[in-house]
């Protein structure tokens, strides 16, 4: 005799059917194994029973001891293997464990943009499906955070292509009525790594930004952040005269509350089976995550977000591009891989941060656990919009210690029009370096040192560089142009990427002694 139905039953139901041997979820694969065989007095009992799946049912059951290969499950070990898996069950703690799956593929992806997180969160995922064949999105507190940030940031900037990060927050007719203002500025030098492009910077308090004139909705929600605000704000001074598309403010100086870039992380869990699976749970170092229950097709993701992030825009300026789409002033999509080690000191989370450790999923065969690599800054995709925006050429000294200090933007009123600059070399200055950074040429037709003309008929397209020797006192001229790739509004957020790019060129000069194009 076998057992009957609703001893079997209750067995299956016990162990979930799964195999109390090897743990898989096996469905209706299973049999009901007697521990103690029939023949051997063995009774058609519930305590009698164990839920095997076909290949271990094999193993217990047909064991051959005149021709011994391995070792016989004894009694013993299958009860309590029976045993103990009913407690597991018992408690719905029972998905089986695996190092690798064959089903899923975890990543972590980085948005620097709000438009595309904006986007994003209404479920437009055009520019990650390209490379999914479907993408869909899970809602959690880091999510509500995110709707947070856009809605506080339009209603003060009005718009949420990029970020705003630099707001205008005084005017000063001369440095000496800023260094009156403050007792906690510094000048800037201009060989440094930080702020080049300024004159002064300072910090400020949550307490001066509240209370400021500008709009602050944005900055009030960043002031919940836990962090002081010089871990996200600084406060820069620049000259207002020499600056490109500044304005029209007759004030001789302008000091820019710096906002730091905000950036938000996922992890996408893909299918890369070939056949449906169900996400059910995502564990994290402080509770479980209940994931969309529906099946997930081959080749689609769920993205789920995990932390907004300050200061990450570093992990594009070296990194690989894999894929690449043109949009409106350079808000070109890309798919890029980072394959250098980014200093993460500066990154900061903001706003809460979910820790992933294993996702739990079910293939509708078996229900698996497995681990998440941890997010690491050095190998992650990033989509992003590119800022492109023509300028001027920049001017730099080389001093006497062999590195170079930013000086100025060059021919500041000649956009698509010829127009001349003058400059008088200042005392420890053994070479002038004249770079274009940007996205446009900058055609020099020549350059005089002392009305000696030295250069002419000099072009440069971005990357590329005029350097020559000079001394002490020199007179030089540049009479040229500056033709932009595209006709673009200058914003203060131009300011923050021009600095970016003139600390990259001091960092590189200051590194190698020479900047090769």
């Amino acid at each position: 005799m076998s057992f009957p139905p609703k001893v079997k039953q209750e067995a299956l139901r016990l162990s979930a059917r799964h195999c109390c041997s090897c743990h898989r979820y096996k469905g209706v694969k299973m049999e009901v194994h007697h521990l103690v065989q029939e023949a051997d007095g063995g009774a058609n009992s519930l305590e009698n029973a164990i839920p095997l799946c076909f290949d271990c049912h094999a193993d217990a059951g047909h064991y051959n001891s005149r021709h011994p290969k391995g070792t016989k499950f004894s009694i013993p070990e299958l009860t309590n293997a029976r045993d103990d898996w009913y407690k597991l069950v018992s408690k719905k703690s029972i998905p089986e464990k695996l190092v690798i799956s064959e089903h899923l593929q975890s990543s972590y992806y980085i948005l620097h943009t709000l438009g595309i997180l904006e986007k994003t969160l209404s479920k437009d995922f055009s520019s990650i499906n390209k490379f999914r064949a479907k993408t869909y999105l899970a809602s959690n507190e880091i999510s509500s955070y995110w709707k947070d940030i856009l809605k506080t940031h339009k209603k003060d900037f009005k718009w949420n292509v990029e970020q705003n990060l630099m707001v205008e927050m005084r005017e000063f007719s001369s440095l000496e009525e800023y260094k009156s203002a403050y007792n906690n500025y510094s000048i800037v030098n201009k060989g440094a790594e930080d702020y080049p492009y300024y004159e002064a910077t300072r910090e400020v308090t949550w307490e001066e930004l509240l209370q400021a004139k500008f709009p602050n909705s944005f900055v009030t929600l960043l002031s919940n952040s836990g962090f002081e605000a010089r871990d996200i704000c600084t406060a820069l001074l620049r000259p207002n005269e020499d600056g490109c598309g500044d304005g029209n403010s007759s004030s001789a100086y302008i000091e820019y509350l710096e906002i730091a870039p905000l950036s938000f992380v996922f992890l996408g869990i893909t299918n890369v089976s070939r056949k449906p699976i169900k996400l059910q749970l995502l564990k994290t170092d402080k509770q479980n995550h209940k994931l969309p229950n529906f099946n997930v097709l081959p080749m689609e993701m769920l993205l789920i977000p995990l932390s907004t992030v300050t200061n990450a825009f570093d992990i594009d300026r070296e990194s690989i591009c894999l894929e690449h789409t043109n949009g409106e002033r350079g808000e070109d999509f890309s798919k890029v891989l980072n394959p250098i080690n980014i200093n993460t000191d500066n990154i900061k989370n903001i706003g809460g941060k979910i820790n992933p450790l294993s996702i739990i999923y079910n293939d509708n065969e078996g229900e698996y656990e497995v681990e998440i690599h941890k997010l690491d800054f050095n190998n992650l995709y990033s989509i992003n919009s590119y800022w492109q925006c023509g300028s001027c050429p920049h001017l730099f000294y080389k001093t006497n210690d062999g590195l170079q200090r930013y000086s100025r933007e060059l021919l500041v009123a000649s956009s698509n029009k010829s127009g001349k600059d003058y400059f008088t070399i200042p005392p420890k200055v053994t070479h002038v370096i004249i770079r274009e950074l940007e996205d446009e040429i900058t055609y020099l037709d020549k350059v005089l040192i002392n009305e000696i003309v030295v250069f002419e008929n000099k072009v440069l397209n971005k990357g590329d560089f005029l350097e020559f020797k000079v001394n002490t006192n020199d007179k030089v001229e540049i009479i040229g142009k500056y033709v932009p790739f595209q006709n673009s509004i200058s914003n203060t957020n131009d300011f923050w990427f021009r600095n970016q790019l003139i600390i990259n060129s001091n960092k590189a000069y200051n590194k190698k002694g020479q900047l090769t194009t």
